[in-house]
């Protein structure tokens, strides 16, 4: 009798963990709605690596009563609006009552420089006991953008060549249209003072000059050669005054590395040649 208690005690637990294990599956999954037609958003919508305390709504349309289940890929659930509702896993919200809105911080990395990283938000409601089709919006979390000299500053004797350009890396969003670059670097080129010449002898400094591309890195052109007709060191210097990426954030640019200084030897005064002896004439 005690091996059949026991037996009958075992499956009971089994039973129950079982049912509690396949519970706990099904409240983990989206519901299939028939016709099952999953809905992706559009447009695709684009955030900033590190933006926090971003808001989702569905208000709109909402029941009192009405329950959902919110999913985020990329980022992290902070808050909700409903207080019952839990947020498992940092990403996820199971089918709790009225948790409308939710709060999320995009935290994933990019992939490369100027390559997004893929997230999305996936929310399904239940109202009348009935599921609705899982609606997907797609979100595209980029790098903050930034613009860094690679270059460091060299000196350089009066009349030697310059290294022809410097170069400027890049992170951020591209264009996402084939017939503009999503790049803009602004840039000035200053001289110490007259003293410094191109190789022709003409003034090299420029003002606030702007170049463009889509890729992760631009060229700056220099001088070819430069001329301090000077006694002392003279400096040209390339400054990098504005950036921005194809987003209209352009406070957020950080400009890393942002100037770059050729310093400027001028020709040594060899000097008098002073003897030991010396014949005079009388």
């Amino acid at each position: 009798m005690k091996t059949k208690n026991y037996s009958i005690s075992m499956r009971a637990i089994l039973t129950i963990a079982v049912a509690f294990f396949f519970t706990a599956f099904v409240n983990a999954q989206f519901l299939t709605p028939n016709p099952n037609t999953p809905v992706t958003q559009t447009p695709t919508e684009d955030v900033r690596v590190g933006a926090v305390g971003v808001t989702y709504d569905l208000s709109v349309g909402h029941t009192p009563g009405d329950t959902y289940r919110w999913v985020v890929t990329g980022g992290t659930i902070t808050a909700v609006n409903d207080p019952g509702a839990t947020i498992t896993g940092g990403n996820t919200i199971e089918f709790a009552a009225d948790a409308t809105i939710i709060t999320v911080d995009w935290d994933v990395a990019t992939p490369g420089a100027i390559t997004s990283a893929a997230a999305q938000i996936q929310v399904q409601k239940v109202a009348s006991g009935c599921p609705s089709q899982v609606q997907t919006l797609p979100i595209n979390v980029w790098s903050l953008p930034t613009a860094n000299i690679a270059d460091a500053n060299v000196d350089m004797c009066s009349g030697d060549g310059t290294a022809g350009t410097i170069t400027v890396d890049l992170t951020g969003a591209p264009s996402d249209d084939a017939n503009n670059a999503g790049f803009d670097v602004t840039y000035t080129i200053t001289r110490s003072s007259a003293a410094i010449t191109d190789g022709l002898g003409a003034d090299p400094s420029l003002g606030a000059t702007v170049v463009s591309t889509d890729a992760a890195s631009r060229t700056i052109t220099l001088p070819a050669n430069l001329i301090n007709t000077s006694t002392a060191d003279e400096t040209l210097t390339v400054t990098i005054t504005a950036a921005n990426d194809d987003f209209t954030d352009v406070a957020a640019t950080s400009l890393i590395k942002s100037t770059y200084v050729i310093t400027v030897h001028p020709v040594p005064t060899t000097g008098d040649i002073v003897s030991s002896v010396s014949l005079s004439r009388r």
